[in-house]
């Protein structure tokens, strides 16, 4: 099986919740295209239902990535399968449905990497429960080298280093990293071996002090080759892309 540290291409291309720019967002045919565009990993986000189950959609309402209404978390897993989660891409994808984590990486089956991101805004107890499924799924098919759990929230990010110390680490801020100045303890307290950030934070200085401390980089969403020369300009780790096809196809001329 693949592991994340011997992805083999630099920067590391991400699909961003599969290929999102062509397909809808974290269902299994957006993966399966990016997959055959060459990535060398999928981005997907996380969430619980009530009754436990490791679903892949970003929201946590249901009413922008499918036909259903109401949250994920109130909704069993077999309530969310009855919705679509593609019609509102595009008619042709009206039988896509809110895939397990399970699904997804059944169908990966160790040919890329896969960038979990942990979602969750209840309680701390909750989000806990999100991680501990998380990572039993992970654990169960002996993926923890497949795999990197990210997060805004970095408390999950800590809670899963304490479950399985192997898998992965890296943090997500929204705001501009102002950790990595004062040295940067958080990633320090996680062991986080990755830092990514919106492309709009993006500063070569804070790729320098990443890079200083042993820690990659990544960056989204990157669907443009402008924003992509900048990045690569920068030095930046991971690319993280709606377009794969483009990027992938800008860096193979950028690399002429």
């Amino acid at each position: 099986m693949l592991s994340w540290s011997e992805l083999p291409q630099h920067p590391i291309i991400i699909a961003h919740r599969g290929a999102s720019a062509t397909a809808p967002e974290n269902t299994l045919t957006a993966f399966s295209q990016a997959i055959e565009c060459g990535v060398n990993a999928i981005e997907l986000d996380v969430r619980l239902t009530n009754d436990n189950r490791v679903v892949v959609i970003h929201d946590s309402h249901l009413r922008r990535t499918t036909n259903g209404k109401g949250n994920v978390h109130e909704s069993s897993l077999s309530e969310l399968k009855m919705y679509s989660a593609g019609s509102w891409f595009h008619k042709k994808y009206t039988d896509e449905r809110i895939p397990t984590l399970t699904e997804v990486i059944e169908l990966v089956h160790g040919r890329v990497g896969i960038n979990i991101e942990l979602k969750h805004e209840g309680s701390r107890r909750e989000g806990n429960i999100l991680v501990e499924q998380t990572v039993k799924i992970v654990e169960q098919y002996r993926a923890e080298q497949l795999v990197m759990f990210s997060s805004f929230n970095h408390a999950l990010v800590q809670y899963a280093k304490i479950l399985n110390k192997n898998i992965i680490r890296g943090i997500l801020f929204h705001t501009y990293c102002v950790p990595f100045y004062s040295p940067p303890k958080k990633l320090k307290e996680i062991s986080a071996s990755f830092l990514i950030c919106n492309k709009h934070l993006l500063r070569k200085r804070l790729i320098d002090v990443a890079h200083q401390h042993n820690i990659q980089t990544g960056i989204y969403t990157i669907n443009t080759e402008e924003s992509l020369t900048k990045a690569l300009r920068y030095g930046v780790d991971c690319i993280f892309t709606d377009d794969p096809k483009t990027i992938l196809t800008c860096l193979k001329h950028s690399f002429r």
